[in-house]
């Protein structure tokens, strides 16, 4: 005779029916809000559509060809390495001191720990708001401060000067993000196991050799995957910078996602734009696939010590 238990399970979903039926409006998300857009600009980039009509001709990969061959693209583009390498560096390292000093037993650091979160929670439109006053050429504090320096004589037009514009969106930029760096480490080194530091401790190891051979092999993969969402969010970063400069002076701001919008909304050029969004697609992807490869890495050799 069949067990009650037995025949009631038979009955229900199987764990693998239930996995793929939670996982299901998840993917149905992805799909229309992810996998379609970028087929429809995989499909649009092999034409020269111009955005008021959509009724463009068959270009096959002129589109492609043009991307790589036009200097105001090629600048764009160099400006993005540029925006994203130094975005990554300050946040890294900014983020990184920032959860050690919050993870030490320090007074106030509970209150600390809340008021750090305090630039993540912020609007973009906010903080751009805020620091366009803050940078203005003629009423802002910062050019005020700036000219109380002892023997400073000239003023400096942050957001108004090619030489600045792109650096100061950076400090703009670095102030919002680097919360986003701190949390998770901060959460991390909550659960490095006591027992490492002690059994290092009895070697003789001091504090550096405790941060190089402890902390920092127990951070590195949660830190990988932290630096691989900030590179993907850096590169395909609009909203700081664009209300923040609009891309001048002189493109000095434009980056790729600037520049995107420019020959879609600027050039009427939805073809080239949308040839332009998949390569940044499948160049983000590409640094998606090394970050994966260096947290397997990782991984591995913490589970190796």
């Amino acid at each position: 005779m069949r067990h009650p238990s037995a025949a009631s399970h038979h009955k229900g979903l199987s764990d693998r029916s239930l996995a793929l039926l939670l996982v299901l409006p998840a993917a149905l998300l992805l799909g229309v809000f992810s996998i379609y857009p970028f087929l429809q600009a995989a499909f649009d980039s092999l034409f020269h559509l111009p955005l008021a009509t959509r009724q463009g001709s068959f270009v096959g990969l002129a589109n492609y060809l043009q991307v790589f061959q036009d200097a105001r693209i090629s600048r764009a583009f160099g400006r993005t390495l540029l925006w994203t390498a130094s975005n990554i560096v300050v946040q890294t390292g900014l983020g990184l001191l920032i959860a050690l000093l919050l993870n030490a037993r320090l007074y106030g650091r509970t209150l600390a720990r809340g008021l750090v979160l305090f630039p993540y929670m912020v609007p973009a439109i906010v903080v751009a708001t805020v620091f366009r006053f803050t940078f203005n050429d003629i009423t802002g504090i910062a050019s005020y401060l700036w000219l109380k320096l002892p023997g400073v004589h000239e003023p400096i037009y942050f957001l108004s000067q090619p030489g600045s514009a792109l650096l100061t969106v950076t400090i703009v930029n670095c102030w919002k993000y680097t919360p986003f760096i701190v949390i998770v480490l901060l959460a991390r080194l909550q659960t490095v196991p006591r027992d490492l530091y002690e059994a290092a401790q009895i070697d003789g190891a001091g504090r550096l050799s405790l941060l190089r051979h402890v902390t920092l092999p127990w951070l590195l993969p949660v830190l990988l995957v932290a630096l691989l969402l900030r590179t993907i969010w850096t590169v395909n970063d609009f909203d700081v910078i664009y209300l923040l400069a609009f891309g001048g002076p002189l493109d000095a701001t434009t980056t790729l996602p600037l520049e995107i919008r420019r020959l879609a909304f600027g050039q009427q050029d939805l073809g080239l734009a949308s040839a332009l969004a998949v390569v940044v697609a499948l160049g983000i992807s590409v640094i998606a696939l090394a970050y994966l490869w260096l947290y397997r890495r990782a991984e591995a050799r913490l589970h190796e010590a």
